[in-house]
């Protein structure tokens, strides 16, 4: 960009600000020179803004760059305790937070078993932790200025909690209860939706534009991001796909944990104890379960056929804890795909982002907005 060296001084100061501060965001630790390349300011306007940004608190001296010629530069960076948030995954059977800060990273966690008794237990237990993370992080409760969660549930525009078969009644109530329990504004979010977040930007999706993240597991749903852009629907229902009809059954039905240990024993298998040891018996060459691994990815083939007719995305991303088994049906998928469905052109490979991608959504979406936070109070006008 180019110095803007016109209007009224407060303005000029506020736009020189959010400038070098966006650089700061994306490339720092940086020194000056590297800021006056990036942004175009003047030496005197980059002085200036460092000057006044450490004043309020946004960025602070990051160490020094000993390796260029000449005298040793300063470097600058986000003061990762500028402001400080929660990302929190309510999942089915555990409740798991981070507390964070402007560099996205950990500075403490805390979780425990939950079993969602009731909406107000469930937001004791988050509040319990957040106390605990906080106490671990040195930050007093209070200070958190954004908690983002992720719920097993679809997450209306008014926050209210719906087809969350895993929570206490539905998920009713939880958003009040959340909202009463903690210290400063909750955000909700659909869990497979921070997945697919997780996966953007550290994951199989990285410096993708249009993806589906397909989740296999406990119960199936879609992450959906197209051009860019997380795509929640009119409702919050985007990616709902559980509850599509199925061939004699709802998708839920024939891709959940239960049909993988059914087709084991339809193929010839003892009775499995779970999907998880179907996998590891597909692994280890039995017969009966590798023949079940191809009906597990005949049906997430003809799933996977649908999303990418309709939605065009560049990549389907197999996860959960079904569909996670990436080296037992990456391939077979791929394959059913290519051979039935030609006209379904995306490709498919297995989630990356790991077993903890709903929270490091969370973190990432956390991390936004507490940018926009500091930001915003660093770059408001002097009076």
């Amino acid at each position: 960009m180019t110095e803007i060296t016109a209007g009224p001084p407060a303005l000029l100061r506020s736009l020189n600000a959010r400038a070098v501060l966006e650089v700061v965001d994306r490339q720092g630790p940086i020194g000056r020179p590297e800021l006056r390349d990036a942004t175009g300011l003047s030496k005197t306007a980059i002085a200036q803004t460092l000057t006044e940004l450490e004043r309020r608190g946004a960025v602070e001296r990051a160490g020094f760059d000993v390796s260029r010629r000449g005298p040793v530069a300063t470097l600058y960076g986000l003061r990762e305790r500028a402001s400080v948030g929660a990302a929190v995954d309510i999942g089915h059977h555990r409740v798991r937070v981070i507390i964070t800060g402007l560099g996205r990273q950990p500075l403490a966690r805390a979780s425990a078993d939950a079993d969602h008794s009731s909406a107000p237990e469930t937001a004791a237990l988050v509040h319990r932790l957040l106390a605990q993370a906080c106490s671990d992080a040195d930050v007093d409760l209070d200070d958190l200025q954004v908690c983002v969660i992720g719920v097993p549930a679809v997450v209306g525009e008014g926050g209210e909690l719906r087809l969350a078969s895993g929570l206490a009644a539905g998920g009713v109530g939880l958003a009040s209860a959340l909202a009463d329990a903690l210290p400063c504004p909750a955000s909700l979010e659909n869990d497979t939706n921070l997945a697919a977040i997780a996966e953007q930007v550290g994951g199989s999706a990285r410096g993708l534009s249009s993806f589906v993240l397909l989740s296999v597991g406990a119960s199936v749903g879609a992450g959906v991001v197209i051009d860019g852009e997380l795509r929640r629907g009119s409702t919050g229902a985007a990616g709902e796909i559980a509850y599509l009809p199925g061939p004699g059954d709802e998708i839920d039905d024939s891709l959940g944990a239960q049909s993988v240990t059914t087709d084991a024993e339809a193929e010839g298998m003892a009775p499995p104890p779970s999907a998880r040891a179907v996998f590891d018996a597909a692994r280890a060459g039995d017969a009966a379960a590798l023949r079940a691994v191809e009906r597990t990815a005949r049906r997430i083939a003809r799933v996977s056929a649908s999303l990418a007719l309709v939605l065009d995305p560049e990549l389907i991303i197999l996860g959960g804890s079904i569909g996670s088994n990436g080296d037992l049906l990456v391939e077979p998928v791929s394959r059913i795909l290519r051979d039935a469905f030609p006209q379904a052109a995306a490709r498919v490979a297995a989630a990356t982002a790991g077993e903890h991608a709903v929270l490091d959504g969370a973190v990432r979406l956390c991390g936004d907005r507490l940018r926009e936070v500091v930001f915003d109070r660093a770059t408001a006008p002097l009076r």
